[in-house]
């Protein structure tokens, strides 16, 4: 039996939006803290339960970043929710190493079209 290969995607620290993009975080503070794997400098943190149309005017972000699956959502469920709310900037899911990302950054492109969406690693 064949070992299952598992690909890592290009990682948020590496990717040169990450230092110039005015982040929304959903569900996702563990991650992106100062003690966290991941330092980003214009990140705001909000749980997915507040994400309105005034919080998107509010912070103005040009990237949302995101969990694949969180403790309380899934990525699909968020972007869904981003494309309702007219956001058109960059959306960013943070995901393991999978066996097939390019199968599930499909399904996720399926639920926001013409959406600017990437999986990213920690």
């Amino acid at each position: 039996m064949r070992a299952r290969v598992f690909k890592a995607h290009p990682k948020l620290a590496d990717l040169p939006q990450a230092r110039s993009e005015r982040f929304l975080a959903l569900d996702c503070a563990s991650l992106i803290a100062p003690d966290g794997p991941i330092l980003l400098h214009q990140v705001t943190h909000r749980a997915f339960d507040d994400l309105t149309p005034e919080l998107l005017a509010e912070i103005g972000p040009t990237a949302v970043l995101m969990p694949l699956i969180s403790a309380e959502q899934d990525a699909l469920i968020m972007i869904e929710a981003l494309a309702l709310l007219g956001f058109s900037g960059t959306i960013l899911v943070l995901a393991p190493p999978l066996p097939n990302p390019e199968l599930v950054e499909r399904e996720l492109r399926a639920v926001g079209p013409g959406l600017q969406l990437m999986l990213v690693s920690a």
